[in-house]
């Protein structure tokens, strides 16, 4: 019987080959490394660190904090309860830019906050407003309208007012709209944590 193959030799063999390369005539036997390539690079990741996580000092500014869904899955709630024991981000300045077409140049109201309490935020980062239990609670959507109050902000402000208010439509009429699913979730996961504290509380008592 002939000397019997094995895996071994087909590596060998295989390897060989690969390692040789035409220059002209000449054949160069130099050894190296193969690399893996990939017909499409993978991208870089946008998840945010675990390790880096202070939560402490998370970024409050709706406009410049990262996604819920850049946070790892096992960080997010977390995450969500510091956002929630903070409450919306509701800074009150003394001026807010104007913004619009020349002849009519709006800005955004903080009497808003007052009809709007439990979610409405405002980013002085991009003079833009945003709903907290949506940003908490986000799901990714390919309609741009449903993404308004969570990636890129709200600035229309003449469409605030009137009967086809945004802040409103921004809630809807259907008690399963995004929003009111994503605030009953907000609302669950607030009631939890306060019931943890509470009994926490009186196990130290």
């Amino acid at each position: 019987m002939g000397k019997q193959t094995t895996m071994v030799d087909f590596f060998k063999r295989k390897n060989a080959q690969i390692s040789k390369a035409n220059v002209g005539d000449a054949l160069l036997p130099t050894p190296r490394v193969d690399i893996p390539t990939f017909e499409n690079p993978p991208t870089k990741s946008r998840k945010v660190d675990v390790n880096e996580i202070d939560i402490s000092s998370l970024e409050h500014d709706p406009g410049s904090r990262p996604q819920i869904l850049d946070y790892d899955v096992n960080r997010r709630d977390e995450i969500r309860r510091a956002y929630i024991k903070a409450g919306p981000y509701q800074p009150t300045l003394s001026k807010y830019p104007r913004s619009g077409s020349a002849s009519h140049l709006r800005r955004f109201r903080p009497s808003w906050f007052k009809l709007f309490p439990s979610w409405l935020e405002y980013s002085r980062d991009k003079d833009a407003a945003f709903c907290l239990p949506c940003f908490l609670f986000y799901k990714p959507s390919g309609n741009p309208t449903h993404n308004a109050f969570t990636v890129y902000g709200f600035k229309n402000w003449k469409k605030v007012n009137g009967k086809d208010c945004a802040f409103l439509t921004h809630i809807g009429k259907n008690p399963n709209s995004r929003h009111r699913i994503a605030e009953r979730s907000y609302n669950d996961l607030r009631n939890q944590s306060q019931s943890f504290q509470k009994e926490f509380g009186n196990a130290n008592n």
